[in-house]
């Protein structure tokens, strides 16, 4: 079991070994110990992307879970370039411009993704945002070898009623994914494997959820078996409820794919209006590009 982080550890292993290498150049490390529960656990932070939520019996709410019929999604890829990016930066007051470009799109994708679902306004809705701690600024007692190629990432959620999110403007959403994010800590990490000993590895939360993962900087783009870099790096379908964020340059421009999948063609159209609309209502420079991902290995 690894996250993404390991996998492409485990890739440039193997191409490594494909070049002649005998040994890999990072020993991998196992040494799961290290994210052990404590003894005795105790959940000491709120998570809500494990709460249990009780849907709302209307028939808008039904929405929330039709995304998870593997036999009645549609599916579509979106190219955000570096300058559409800057568009959508521009949206927010000046206090949040120097957001992350992850809690930019985040924000961005949960707010049109909740208004082309048409869920009841009563309803509550939740991005859960996969973070990583390799790295993280936020933990510093959790220091993990370079060779450990096991999960090693939450996914905190941000949490709102339908109706604010739809109706607020993007800083809305991008103030609550970034405090979502800003949770994880030492802390944090230890209340989450604590929790999933107290409650035996419970689901994350599905009614109203989506949940998404930044693959740019993982490094699928740069795995290289000897006969020079991938033409694309990273999977070409996501789940249901997944999306991420790949790396791709299209005409030589550098830019992020992100899957999408939604229960029927017209909540995709709706989607796409709501994307488009967000920009074109004052700036008339963002366009939304489909994507459509060949295949990939």
């Amino acid at each position: 079991m690894s996250d993404a982080f390991g996998l492409v550890q485990f890739l440039n292993t193997i191409t490594e070994m494909a070049r002649g290498r005998k040994v890999p150049s990072i020993p991998p490390v196992w040494q799961r110990e290290i994210l052990n529960a404590r003894n005795p656990p105790r959940i000491t932070c709120p998570h809500q992307e494990y709460q249990d939520v009780v849907t709302l019996q209307t028939p808008n709410s039904k929405a929330s879970n039709m995304v998870m019929d593997p036999n009645n999604v549609v599916q579509c890829s979106f190219f955000f370039s570096s300058n559409q990016i800057r568009n959508l930066r521009e949206l927010l007051p000046k206090h949040l411009r120097n957001c992350t470009r992850f809690e930019l799109l985040t924000a961005c994708l949960w707010k049109c993704r909740t208004i082309a679902l048409e869920l009841d306004p009563k309803e509550t809705v939740r991005v859960s945002c996969m973070t990583s701690i390799r790295g993280n600024k936020n933990v510093n007692n959790l220091r993990l070898p370079l060779g450990y190629y096991g999960n090693a990432f939450a996914y905190p959620a941000a949490v709102s009623n339908v109706r604010v999110l739809c109706d607020s403007p993007l800083g809305y959403a991008v103030k609550l994914v970034k405090k979502a994010k800003d949770q994880v800590n030492d802390e944090y990490i230890k209340s989450v494997a604590d929790l999933i000993v107290i409650k035996g590895r419970p689901l994350y939360t599905v009614p109203g959820n989506c949940i998404v993962s930044d693959q740019t900087r993982v490094g699928f783009n740069e795995v290289d078996f000897g006969w020079g870099l991938p033409v694309f790096g990273g999977p070409a379908m996501t789940l249901s409820l997944f999306s991420l964020y790949i790396p791709y340059e299209e005409k030589g421009e550098k830019g992020v794919v992100v899957p999408l999948c939604l229960p029927t063609a017209s909540a995709m159209e709706r989607f796409k209006q709501e994307l488009k609309k967000m920009t074109d209502e004052e700036y008339k420079m963002y366009h939304f590009k489909d994507f459509k991902i060949v295949s990939s290995l």
